[in-house]
């Protein structure tokens, strides 16, 4: 009987747990969304990320772990302003050092290259600025895939630079620390130039 009861409590508090709207996901996971996306369209859904605080954090939050699904879903919507653009911007770069290849999939007209590498993080100070960098340039290293090679490697330009021009607002002396020094120019050698021989003019005049 005590069993019964336990069992049955544990259920009840399961139910309750995957009906609940979640920080990470809404009602309990992705798939909740891509079946509203299939029912009532990417372009509504698209909406309410602006329309509700709630729904537009839980899906940002959820895109952020870098899951498959999660990532199916961004894939699916459309920004419809250009807060939530930046919004799933953030949320896709903090995906990237978590599922790089499928990031970098996404990435495009929809979700700019520059803006999702170039670590678009609205605060943070020198030290997340370099161990996000290290972090998501370990994962961009792992990448193997062709498909996704060229932007595999813009990318990780846009990284560095973003890692440069963060440090640089924060703290403008650490890139004049850590800008490398060109090496010293040698002084090019002037080639001698081979003295032209100089034919002597005939004064003689033949008579």
């Amino acid at each position: 009987m005590q069993r019964k009861v336990t069992a049955v409590a544990w259920l009840t508090i399961i139910a309750a747990t995957a009906c609940k709207d979640s920080p990470w996901t809404p009602m309990g996971s992705a798939e909740v969304v891509l079946s509203e996306i299939k029912v009532g369209g990417a372009p509504e859904v698209s909406k309410r990320i602006d329309a509700d605080e709630s729904f537009g954090r839980s899906v940002t939050n959820g895109i952020a772990t870098g899951d498959s699904l999660w990532l199916e879903v961004a894939r699916q919507l459309t920004p419809s302003s250009a807060a939530a653009q930046a919004t799933l911007a953030i949320a896709l770069a903090s995906a990237l050092p978590r599922s790089p290849e499928r990031v970098l999939a996404l990435l495009g007209d929809k979700y700019p290259l520059e803006e999702v590498c170039g670590i678009p993080f609205l605060k943070a100070d020198s030290t997340a600025v370099i161990n996000y960098h290290d972090e998501a340039a370990a994962a961009l290293d792992r990448v193997r895939s062709l498909s996704v090679a060229t932007t595999r490697d813009a990318c990780r330009v846009a990284l560095d630079d973003g890692r440069d021009r963060r440090l640089e607002r924060i703290n403008p002396a650490y890139i004049v620390k850590n800008k490398p020094v060109a090496p010293p120019r040698r002084p090019r050698k002037k080639v001698a130039k081979p003295r032209q021989s100089v034919t002597p003019q005939d004064t003689s005049s033949s008579r």
